[in-house]
Order: C-alpha cells, then structure tokens, then sequence
C-alpha cells in the first residue's frame, strides 16, 4: 500500500505543479529558444525539472513519514546530492555552464550520495566499487542530459527504468529503495502528460541531470546485497543501456568527425530515427519499446536466474551485440552535422553556409542522359538530391 501512496501522491503532485511552473517560466522569460542544434521551433518554457524533483522527492519523504521512518544518512545524503543536480542544471539553463565546471558539480553531488552510504553493500571491494560507481552515475547524468533533445523521451525513459529499479529492489529487499523509485516513476510518468509530443513544458538541464541522478544512484542500491554477486552489476547496464548506446553513439560520432562532444547537434539515435521517416511520437514511442523490453529482460534475469551468474553475462553480450547492429544502422543515417563536416573538408563551409540560414540545402545534379531523346526528360526537382545543413 505504501508502494501505491508513494506513486499516487508523486503523480498528482507533477500533475499539479507543472502547469505552476510553466507559468512561472513564461513570466520569468525562462525559455529555451529554437536553434540549429534543436528540433523544436517556439521558444518553450523549461523548469519542468523543478516539478519532476519536488514531486518525486516530497512524495518519497511523505511515503517514509507514514512508515515513520527515521531519516539516515543514507536517505539525507541521497536527497542532498538530487537537489545539487536540480541547482546546477538550473545554472546551467540560465546561464550556462562550462563543461568542466559542469563535470565538477556532477561529480560532487554523486559523490555526496557515494559518501553516505551508497557503494558499501556493493559486491566489490570499496576501493573499486566507488569510482567505478562515481563514474557510472557522472555518465548516466550526462547520458540522460544528452538524451533530452526530443520530446518524451528522457522522462519516458526515466520511468521505465524507475519502474525496473522498483521491480529489482523489491526483489533483493531494499524497501526504502523501492519507495524512492517509485516515487521518480510517478513523478517522470505524470511530466509526460505535458512533455510528450507536441510538448508545452521542457525538463531542461535541472530535470535530465536530477532523472539521471536518481536513476543511477536508486540502480546502485537496488542490486547492493544480491545473490548473484558482481555479475549482479550487469543488471542496471542491461536495464539502462539505450541511454549508454545513444551516449556512446554520439560521443563515438562526434569524436570521429573531430568536433566538441559537449557541443550540440542533432546526431543523437533519437535524430537519426526521426531521419527515418519517424513521426516525435513515434520516435519516442520505438525508444520506449527498446527499453522495456532490456529492462524487463534486466528484471527476469534478476529475480529468475539469480543463481547462474553465466547465463546473466551470456544474455548480456546478447544484447550489447543487438545494440550493436542497431548503432550499425544508425550511423549509416545521415545527420546535418555530417554534412557540415562534409563541407569544412572540401573547403566550402564559407562558401556555402550562412550563419543567419536555418536550413540550407546542398543541391547535387545528377548527370545529364546520355540516351538521347529515346528517354523523357526527368523533372529538375527529382533530378538532385538535397543535404540539410543545419
């Protein structure tokens, strides 16, 4: 019944609070504006991620009242570390942020809630259970940080993963965890009603980071204990591993074209099926099906096959070589940044692309016929292909 209460209270809370803050963005002018690097195309409000962490942590801590639960340091740092996340991405949102001064925020605040308590019932020794966990959870904010470029899509996938961290706490045990969990999934599940496409509400740096920072720590301490021991660990890769793919999809991408991986641009997988021929919705909505269906093999690994530590690592080199094949396909997609890349190769950037152009097409005529007039003619604007540099 707790479990109920927790979710219940964090979704009418979100429900409830959004529209609150998205008036507050309007009035505040805290807006994130169209450019090259984004896809949508009206100044939009952020600060959704106020209302996803208020939401999510009031409704852990009322769940936790009514069990009269005292608080320990475990719990104080957890929630000190969320609201480090929230006042950073907000810094970030409003004026920016170098990227190493970013990094060092993300780094504290994961090591706030490392330092209460957070890797001791890992099953690693602690001298190689915390940097290995300090970097799992810097990654998984930046991941959920890149992710938030198309509407849904990280709130979406921040729920199904809390519902999963609910599942494998449940599971192994970890109670407190599971209410902490549940409460994130009630809260990233109630945002969606306004942040799903055609969005009128963006979480904005404050809400991917804190999405990104609870699902990572709640992960670590939901298979801390496990019977299957350090292959028990695989278990949070598995279930988050489409945030992982898209992260080191455009890291690779970026890295292999020479450009800034901080910088932004629209060569995330999310972009990429979108270039498919994808409607925003069904963009998500594919996103969405290939998380649950790694999060709910995470979960029956977990609860079912506990005691085959072999068959856990066999089912996850399974699925790395699916996400695999899929990045093989992605890659092949072309994206506006590598056309832009095309172009500073040849020379031609200057030439060509305007600073003040939104979209700027790259016209290539096809060859003339050799045939004569045996052939008819075929119409100029099916006779070149078109490059968007944005």
């Amino acid at each position: 019944m707790i479990f109920v209460c927790a979710f219940g209270l964090s979704v009418m809370a979100v429900l409830a609070l959004t529209p609150a803050v998205r008036g507050l963005a309007k009035r505040l002018r805290f807006l994130d504006h169209p450019n090259r690097s984004k896809v949508h195309v009206k100044p939009t409000p952020l600060l959704g991620g106020i209302a996803v962490a208020l939401a999510s942590l009031a409704s852990a801590a009322a769940a936790l009242a009514l069990m009269k639960c005292p608080y320990s340091a475990g719990i104080v740092g957890f929630m000190s570390g969320g609201l480090m996340v929230v006042v950073l991405g907000l810094a970030d949102d409003a004026n920016g942020m170098r990227p190493g001064v970013k990094l060092m925020g993300q780094t504290a605040a994961a090591a706030v809630m490392l330092l209460s308590g957070g890797v001791q019932a890992l099953p690693v020794p602690v001298f190689i259970g915390f940097p290995v966990a300090l970097f799992w959870m810097v990654g998984l904010m930046n991941a959920f940080n890149f992710l938030d470029n198309m509407d849904g899509i990280t709130s979406g996938l921040a729920a199904i993963a809390s519902f999963g961290i609910f599942s494998l706490a449940l599971g192994n045990g970890h109670t407190l965890t599971a209410i902490a969990a549940i409460a994130v999934a009630g809260g990233a599940l109630g945002f969606l009603r306004y942040n799903f496409a055609p969005a009128s509400i963006f979480l904005g740096d404050a809400g991917s980071l804190f999405l990104g920072y609870v699902v990572g720590g709640l992960s670590l301490r939901a298979v801390s204990g496990a019977e299957a021991g350090s292959p028990a660990l695989l278990m949070p890769v598995l279930m988050l591993g489409y945030p992982i793919f898209d992260a080191f999809l455009v890291t690779a991408s970026r890295v292999i074209d020479g450009r800034e991986v901080s910088q932004g641009g629209k060569d995330h997988s999310s972009h990429r099926l979108a270039r498919l021929g994808l409607s925003p919705r069904q963009t998500a909505t594919t996103i969405y099906l290939i998380s649950a269906s790694l999060t709910g093999a995470a979960i029956y690994l977990s609860l079912r096959h506990s005691e085959r530590p072999l068959f856990m690592v066999v089912a996850m080199l399974a699925a790395v070589v699916g996400m695999g094949f899929l990045g093989l396909r992605l890659v092949r997609v072309p994206v506006p940044e590598k056309a832009l890349s095309v172009l500073r190769q040849m020379g031609r950037e200057s030439a060509i692309v305007k600073p003040e152009d939104e979209v700027l097409p790259l016209t290539l005529q096809a060859p003339a016929s050799s045939s004569g007039s045996d052939r008819p003619s075929v119409p100029a604007e099916r006779s070149r292909e078109t490059i968007e540099v944005r």
